[in-house]
């Protein structure tokens, strides 16, 4: 099941993004500052439920420009037991159409060749390159997908 989160699925979302995240400038603090940083995209968060469980998460940011929308699709992450089960599909599928028409932006750090890959397979392409955009010396692509 695909829904809006609510603040009691914060924690389980947490562990979640520290479990998939390994090395991220904000799923390396403790919970509390995670906690806290996510409170700034309540009612933006979508989680995939799966045995009762929060199993995976997916922050949305909107950006309006005059008739265009523009959607940033963050901290997307499905916990590893739950990883190639359609669930990370659904998800995006799911706040693809929340956002409606306009465009979304994704960014993958190179390390992320799988994700890169996911996304592809989902009709985003590779738009332009960010140097040293996540950690020094690391390449960030910007993956796009206009929404119709």
């Amino acid at each position: 099941m695909i829904r809006k989160a609510n603040e009691g699925d914060l924690m389980p979302l947490i562990k979640v993004y520290k479990e998939v995240f390994k090395v991220h400038n904000v799923f390396e603090k403790s919970e509390d500052e995670i906690l806290e940083y996510l409170k700034q995209f309540f009612g933006n968060i979508l989680v995939a439920e799966e045995d009762g469980k929060v199993v995976a998460g997916l922050v949305m940011v909107k950006k309006k420009y005059a008739k265009w929308s523009l959607f940033d699709f963050k901290h997307i992450a499905v916990a590893k037991d739950y990883q190639n089960k359609d669930i990370g599909t659904a998800l995006l599928k799911e706040a693809e159409n929340i956002a409606g028409k306009g465009k979304v932006e994704i960014r993958v750090g190179e390390r992320e060749a799988t994700a890169a890959e996911f996304y592809e397979k989902n009709g985003y392409k590779k738009e332009g390159e960010l140097k040293s955009h996540y950690r020094q010396g690391e390449t960030c692509f910007v993956m796009g997908k206009v929404l119709e």
